[in-house]
């Protein structure tokens, strides 16, 4: 049977639940297509990063206590870099928590939820096995046990991982990193944990990382270095993995009831572009590499909130369709950083002496504050920042802070707060004169305008931010502001909103 939606998420996980939500925040009909019928407990990603958590909290799927507190300061979280104790990862204080561990199957069923309460469609058992694009619509076929039939959308958004159907039918050249290593995931009971030293463990024949349960299950990987696995997906059986931790741990570690197995390598596959006219790819479909330093689903789940609000300015906002290619040309650099420290990861932690010299050297370097800082943000991604223009101003293309204001209508609220709805913010500081003079009139379905009695000194007097955190326009810090400023505004809405900038009452203020 031929059914129809505006937009198709093939891929239920984590990072197509999430989009699906941002699209039905704001009505869109979007149907999410996923194979498994229920959600995977299968150990999987669980830790997320400071960017990945205030990007969540700015649509209250995680929630924080309030503090009062200066933008600047900030908090500190050890970490490590290849497994060794170099990091200690930082964010500001007002944003939520450096860090936190969550199973990703927690985080999947609550954002399927979220994305059913707001109106989307999730069909589980459903399996997309053919793509096919053409000038005005995609054309999805779909096997649903024994029958198969097609959906037709505007767009379709591959989210359905490493072998992405969306991926292999679209137009989305790759660059590619082939492996070198091989690792084993899985859980076990230790009978005697001192048999085995917790947390990140080099030896001269590979590495553990032991995360451990005294009363359950405990997750214990390996890593090995003399060459790739030559068959991924074979089975992992006890006696192999018994095997592997005794060599590289260098005695005998009894184990039992081992569960939940799997293989991975330093293999890394990044596509060129993440955008073939209708068809998108998001998360693993676009990006994979070596899973260190936790930051694949956080890149996907940026990837996400990134994607959906510009389909909602294009689908209800009547932004002009090139809007869609920043998405790629914001969202493929990030990946491509990823990729290139995860790989530089790998070479660390190879136990061969070939890589002392790059050890001691990396390790120096993270000795200086300046260095330090500057890889710890980029780790967990506060050193995003998205291209600009020549024309741009300071703020631009920035993670603007969660700073609390005080609101003329409804009193003190963080940037947190005002982001929940998936909407773009215009900031006016109407204690600086001449933004009333036009700024009230100037109103968008898509945005809403937030007037605040004072904005910090060292803020622009106006701030537009767009829906995903970052600043698409600021005004000057001066006081006076005049046409050229209101054109600048009335630019960027269009721009990033589409063209309705008529004077009208806002959808929401503040």
């Amino acid at each position: 049977m031929m059914q129809q939606c505006e937009v198709a998420v093939v891929g239920g996980g984590p990072v197509g639940m999430l989009l699906a939500g941002e699209l039905a925040l704001h009505g869109v009909n979007v149907v999410v297509l996923e194979t498994r019928t229920e959600v995977s407990d299968q150990p999987k990603a669980g830790t997320y990063h400071a960017r990945a958590i205030q990007t969540l909290a700015r649509r209250g799927i995680l929630r924080f206590p309030r503090i009062e507190a200066d933008h600047h300061e900030i908090i500190r979280e050890p970490f490590q870099f290849a497994g060794y104790p170099w990091l200690t990862l930082r964010t500001r204080a007002v944003e939520g928590a450096v860090m936190i561990g969550l199973a990703q199957a927690d985080l999947e069923r609550a954002l399927g939820e979220r994305a059913v309460r707001l109106g989307a469609t999730v069909r589980r058992g459903h399996t997309v096995t053919g793509v096919r694009q053409e000038h005005d619509r995609v054309e999805l076929t779909v096997r649903a046990g024994a029958q198969t039939g097609t959906l037709r959308a505007e767009f379709a958004i591959g989210c359905d991982g490493a072998r992405s159907v969306v991926r292999e039918s679209g137009n989305f050249p790759t660059v590619e990193y082939p492996p070198t290593m091989r690792a084993m995931l899985a859980t076990a009971r230790l009978p005697h944990p001192e048999q085995m030293r917790p947390g990140w463990q080099p030896t001269p024949r590979g590495w553990t990382l032991l995360n451990l349960n005294r009363f359950g299950p405990s997750r214990i990987i390996t890593f090995e270095f003399d060459g790739p696995e030559p068959d991924r997906h074979r089975p992992i059986t006890p006696e192999e993995f018994g095997a592997t931790v005794d060599r590289i741990v260098g005695h005998h570690v009894d184990l039992e009831e081992l569960d939940n197995t799997s293989r991975f390598s330093d293999f890394s596959r990044l596509a060129t572009e993440y955008r073939d006219g209708r068809l998108f790819l998001a998360g693993d479909a676009a990006h994979v590499h070596y899973p260190l330093g936790g930051q694949g689903l956080n890149t996907g789940l940026q990837d996400a909130v990134n994607l959906g609000w510009k389909l909602v300015s294009v689908l209800r906002g009547s932004a002009d369709p090139a809007l869609l290619d920043t998405y790629s040309t914001e969202r493929h650099p990030v990946a491509a950083k990823v990729i290139e420290n995860t790989r530089v990861q790998a070479m660390l932690m190879n136990p061969t002496t070939a890589y002392d010299p790059l050890r001691g050297f990396i390790r120096e370097l993270l000795s200086c504050p300046d260095a330090h800082d500057r890889v710890a943000d980029i780790i967990n991604d506060n050193a995003v920042s998205y291209p600009t223009t020549p024309a741009d101003r300071e703020w631009v293309g920035q993670f603007f802070p969660n700073i609390t204001v005080t609101t003329v209508d409804q009193g003190p609220r963080t940037v947190s707060d005002l982001l929940v709805a998936g909407r773009g913010v215009l900031l006016l500081d109407m204690a600086r004169s001449g933004w009333d003079a036009y700024g009230a009139g100037l109103r968008h379905p898509l945005v809403d305008l937030v007037e605040v009695e004072r904005l910090p000194d060292d803020l622009p007097c106006a701030v537009l931010i767009r829906p995903d955190g970052y600043v698409a326009w600021s005004g000057n810090q001066r006081e006076e502001q005049g046409d050229s400023e209101a054109a600048g505004l009335v630019s960027a809405l269009t721009f990033w909103f589409g063209t309705s900038t008529l004077p009208a009452e806002p959808a929401s203020k503040g």
